[in-house]
């Protein structure tokens, strides 16, 4: 320890986050509450967390050692001793590694730079790159060239796209991302440079790999995240926050032990990583270096448009559903590594470094079963080609079960089958005349595989939005009733119970129907069992589904619907009862028409109202003058509330004189003046029951005198509202209250 320059000041500062961090992971196990630990792991980000269990916390105090074993790295200065001379070129480069490092670790904190701070840090990485490019002696021209020519680009990106933002330009920003490749070319610079700095001699084979790390371990933990929080949860946030805290410091330790290295006395090791020295032929290295390109432009256009990952958007609806488990959604990143994000191209990298024909074989028939498995993800309704979203976009909106469309796998498939066929060439083992069988084979095949064949051609495909609403009447004036078929394909399109993909022909679904029938029909529960573990489908629970095209399942609906029918006949039959069964009114003196609804009135909302547009005063939905439990009163305009969950009973009575005040009986008792231009007609606003007209002289001023009462049927509680609204001509427009005893 004592070895380097800093030590006295990076070890007490790395105990000091360590031993913070175990502290507030006890507070954290014994309040439940995490956030000090949560916001210490994560550089100070603020976050909400409510009580935890103890197994998150564990993780989060191993990430926490882990950024105190990152601290002593950056902190501890170069190794005691004379300085390496190296001259202008190297100083300049030491102290350029500080400064990214020093931008690296400001990048982890939740701050906001300023735009001129930005532009600072992308400007240091320009200079890291050239500076790079004259120290290294490990890469030979070509390699040294490659690696000026993408960090250059990467760099002068930043560059643009910081001023961009700055200026508010954003076609330039989408431009500038061109030269970047959403993060390729940074990416190349960074391997070729580990590259060279492994055969240069002057770095420790521990800083070249804590680079590569670096890289490594930023995609992976990256694209981890991006699946598992498809099934995230709050218990596992701080799991996701403690593992996006693993990459970050990587970067900066791979910059400052890089300067420390340059500064520390000279070295004697040897190159820690050696390629081919025998040098192949031009036509092998071209079909070397054909290999490694072919796999790779369905991988940049991915990036580029930072599209969903083959698994997600091809391969996890159709066979995992809308609620893939942890384990589904790690196997899909797993699959999504090797086949769309770059793990394949880098298997034939490696395989192409070494160049041993065991190795070229394997990863052949690796890229093979790819490009296969490509076809089959085409085939089960992957992306489309050719459908790119624009970089940026705004996937929050998508609905559940909508994914934007991405690259599609066969184009990943081709790269793979023609990299496969190099490698086998490169391999040694496959003559001439055996290669062109085998180019002519694959060709046949794949032509053969998408030519449909009579009995596989493609048919008519109903899209969804050509179909009625679900649930809504399929008939009715001068829409015909639609065939079972097609009604059918509608009810699956529409519902999306089936995992079947919308491009899918209707005979295809229609066929997957009737094999769903023909289980139904058999009722075997092995076999339900089955179909529900390999299709996803529980079939006795799509009997309204199935009904259409399937008589045993028609036959279990019609039961049922005539079953809820009898149930709301009945419920219909007690209602009518309750009201049958209610005290009549008896009027005191002769009224002029007397009705009493049969049936019970049901509201939407609770609501009867009068509104008179002509002497009305504000909209129908405004405040009225006034207003109480029962009664809203204003000019032209009343509103009777009651609830709209109980029997409403109702009786409307119109008088040529005033009628004698009646309280005994009832619980609210209220009377309002009302100007009507023609007629006097309470109703429901949202289109329920009308109640008859209560103007007995037409046109002119009335007095509405409202009675309600809320009682218990026979064997019930208070279920039951009587409603019995008085009219009479008279003039005047207050409100007299006669009885207040609201209880509904």
């Amino acid at each position: 320890m004592r070895r380097y320059r800093l030590w006295w000041f990076a070890a007490p500062v790395a105990a000091l986050h360590v031993s913070a961090a175990v502290v507030l992971g006890v507070v954290a196990l014994v309040t439940g509450d995490a956030v000090p630990l949560v916001r210490l792991v994560a550089y100070g980000t603020a976050l909400s967390m409510g009580p935890v269990p103890w197994w998150p916390v564990v993780p989060l105090i191993l990430v926490a050692a882990y950024q105190g074993w990152a601290l002593w790295q950056i902190l501890r200065g170069r190794v005691r001793g004379p300085v390496t001379a190296g001259g202008g070129a190297v100083r300049a480069l030491r102290v350029t590694l500080y400064l990214a490092a020093a931008f690296s670790v400001l990048e982890l904190f939740p701050v906001i730079l300023p735009w001129w701070a930005e532009l600072a840090g992308a400007a240091v990485r320009l200079a890291l790159v050239v500076l790079f490019f004259v120290v290294l002696r490990g890469a030979s021209r070509v390699m040294a060239t490659v690696a000026l020519v993408a960090g250059t680009l990467a760099a002068v990106s930043g560059i643009a796209r910081t001023a961009a933002d700055a200026l508010g330009a954003r076609l330039l920003a989408e431009i500038s991302a061109v030269a970047g490749l959403g993060g390729l070319s940074w990416a190349l610079w960074t391997v070729l440079t580990l590259l060279a700095q492994a055969r240069d001699g002057r770095w420790a084979r521990a800083t070249v790999w804590t680079g590569a790390a670096s890289l490594v371990v930023s995609f992976l933990i990256g694209s981890l995240i991006f699946h598992l929080s498809l099934a995230s949860n709050g218990e596992m946030t701080v799991l996701f926050i403690g593992l996006g805290r693993l990459a970050d410091p990587l970067m900066a330790v791979w910059q400052a032990r890089s300067a420390h290295d340059l500064g520390s006395p000279p070295r004697t090791v040897a190159p820690t990583m050696t390629l081919v020295s025998a040098r192949p032929p031009l036509r092998s290295r071209l079909a070397a270096v054909a290999a490694i390109v072919l796999p790779l432009p369905p991988v940049v256009v991915t990036f580029w448009y930072d599209m969903p990952r083959w698994m997600v958007s091809s391969w996890s609806m159709m066979f995992f559903g809308d609620g893939p488990d942890l384990a589904e959604l790690l196997l899909s990143w797993v699959v999504d590594l090797l086949m769309d994000m770059g793990g394949l191209p880098l298997l034939v990298l490696v395989a192409v470094l070494r160049r041993t024909p065991g190795l070229l074989r394997a990863t052949a028939w690796v890229l093979l079963a790819a490009a296969v498995a490509g076809v089959a993800a085409a085939l089960a309704g992957g992306s489309a080609p050719g459908a790119f979203p624009r970089r940026y976009a705004d996937y929050s909106a998508l609905e559940p079960g909508d994914v934007p469309a991405g690259v599609s796998p066969l184009w990943f498939g081709v790269g793979y089958a023609a990299s496969a066929l190099l490698l086998m060439w490169l391999a040694g083992g496959v003559g001439r005349s055996r290669l062109w069988g085998v180019v002519t084979a694959a060709a046949t095949a794949g032509l053969l595989g998408f030519l449909p064949a009579a009995d596989h051609a493609g048919g008519r495909v109903t899209a969804e939005a050509n179909c009625a609403p679900l649930g809504g009447p399929r008939g009715g004036g001068e829409q015909p009733e639609p065939a079972p078929e097609a009604a059918f394909v509608c009810q699956v399109r529409q519902s999306r119970v089936f995992k079947v993909a919308p491009e899918t022909p209707d005979r295809f679904v229609v066929d997957y129907g009737r094999r769903l029938c023909d289980v139904y029909t058999r009722d075997d529960p092995a076999e339900l069992a089955r179909v529900r573990r390999t299709d996803g489908v529980a079939v006795r629970e799509v009997s309204y589904l199935l009904a259409d095209i399937c008589p045993r399942a028609a036959a279990v609906v019609r039961a049922a619907n005539e079953r809820q029918e009898r149930e709301f006949q009945e419920w219909e039959a007690a209602e009518r009862r309750k009201c049958a069964e209610a005290p009549r009114h008896r009027p005191l003196i002769r009224p002029v028409a007397v009705v009493v609804r049969p049936e019970p009135a049901w509201t939407d909302y609770g609501d009867l109202e009068a509104y008179e547009p002509e002497t009305a005063e504000g909209d129908p939905g405004g405040d009225l003058p006034y207003e109480d439990d029962v009664l809203s009163a204003g000019p032209g305009h009343l509103v009777v509330h009651t609830h709209p969950d109980f029997t409403l009973c109702v009786t409307t009575e119109t008088y040529r004189r005033r009628p004698p005040v009646e309280t005994r009986g009832w619980d609210h008792v209220v009377e309002a003046g009302y100007l009507s231009a023609d007629e006097l007609v309470f109703q429901d606003p949202l289109g329920g029951p009308t109640l008859p007209d209560l103007a007995v002289r037409g046109a002119g001023h009335y007095r509405v005198r409202v009675h309600y009462a809320m009682r218990g049927s026979h064997g019930g509680g208070d279920d039951v509202q009587r409603l019995l609204i008085m009219a009479y001509p008279g003039r005047g427009d207050d409100v007299v209250v006669h009885r207040k005893r609201a209880t509904r």
